[in-house]
C-alpha cells in the first residue's frame, strides 16, 4: 500500500472516530443536563397495594433535604393535598442545615392532612430540638415520632419507630414501623408489621443505566428503593423528594408513594 493511500485510510478512520465520539460527548452532555435541570423535580406519584382489602392508605414521603427551593416543595405538598389518603408519613431527613429548618416546616405546615415524622441522620446531626417540629406537625393533626408508639383510633393503626417496636398495641391495630434507614428490619427481631417505611437511599439518587447500581458515592445497601419482602413485614424504601452531594437525579426520579393495607 501506497503511503497516499494509508494516509487516506488513516484520514477517513479517524473522521469516523471523531463522529462517533461527537456524539457520544452530546449525548453525556444531554444526559447531565437532563439530570441537573429535569428530573430532580419531575416528582411522580406511585401507588402500592399490599392487601386484598385495604383499610388504611398512608402517603409516604421521605428525604426532603430542603435547600431553599420553596417553589418545588410547595408542588409537592400541592400534589400531596390533591392525593386521597388518610394520613402522611415523612421518614427523614428535613434539611442538611439548621437554617432552612423554618422555612421547610412553613411549607409542610400547608398540608392538608395529619403529616406524621421521624428524623434522619441528618436532622439529628443539625436540628437541635424536635419540639418545634413536633409543635408544626401536631398542628396538621399529626405527630412527630421520637421512640415512641402514636396511635391514630380513627384508622385503627399504630405507628411505630425502631426504639419502641417491641412495645405491646392495641388488639386489632396495624402497626407501621416509621424509619429513616431500612436496614432497621434486619435488626428487628420477634416483631411483625404491616408495612415498614423508610428512606435514607434515595433509590441511588444518580443509576447508571442497564445496572442495577448508582453513581453516587454512598452504599445504598441492600434495600436500595422499591417493595421488599421482610422476615417482619413488607418494607418499602421510597427514593426521596430531595437530592444530596449532588443536585442531580438520574433514572430516579423523587417520589410521593401512595400506599394501601
Amino acid at each position: 500500500m501506497q503511503r497516499a493511500q494509508f494516509l487516506l485510510i488513516l484520514k477517513r478512520a479517524l473522521r469516523r472516530v471523531f463522529a462517533v465520539a461527537g456524539v457520544l460527548a452530546t449525548l453525556a452532555a444531554l444526559c447531565v443536563a437532563y439530570a441537573r435541570f429535569v428530573e430532580p423535580t419531575w416528582l411522580c406519584v406511585r401507588h402500592i397495594t399490599l392487601s386484598l382489602s385495604p383499610t388504611v392508605r398512608v402517603i409516604h414521603i421521605t428525604d426532603i433535604h430542603f435547600k431553599g427551593d420553596t417553589q418545588y416543595l410547595e408542588k409537592v405538598v400541592a400534589v400531596i393535598n390533591r392525593l386521597d389518603a388518610d394520613f402522611v408519613c415523612f421518614t427523614g431527613d428535613l434539611v442538611e442545615e439548621a437554617a432552612f429548618q423554618e422555612g421547610a416546616l412553613r411549607i409542610l405546615s400547608k398540608i392538608n392532612k395529619p403529616l406524621y415524622g421521624v428524623p434522619g441522620n441528618h436532622d439529628q446531626w443539625v436540628i437541635r430540638s424536635f419540639g418545634r417540629l413536633r409543635d408544626v406537625f401536631r398542628k396538621t393533626g399529626g405527630d412527630w415520632l421520637f421512640r415512641e408508639t402514636i396511635l391514630v383510633p380513627s384508622k385503627r393503626v399504630a405507628l411505630m419507630t425502631f426504639a419502641d417496636c417491641h412495645e405491646q398495641t392495641p388488639p386489632g391495630y396495624k402497626r407501621i414501623l416509621m424509619e429513616h434507614h431500612p436496614d432497621a428490619v434486619e435488626q428487628v427481631r420477634g416483631e411483625q408489621f404491616d408495612v415498614v417505611l423508610a428512606g435514607h437511599t434515595h433509590g441511588g439518587q444518580v443509576r447508571i443505566p442497564f445496572a442495577n447500581r448508582s453513581a453516587l458515592p454512598i452504599d445504598i445497601g441492600k434495600y436500595g428503593r422499591g417493595l421488599y419482602q421482610t422476615p417482619c413485614g413488607p418494607l418499602y424504601v421510597n427514593p426521596g423528594i430531595g437530592t444530596f452531594y449532588l443536585n442531580m437525579r438520574f433514572l430516579c426520579r423523587p417520589e410521593i408513594t401512595v400506599i394501601e393495607f
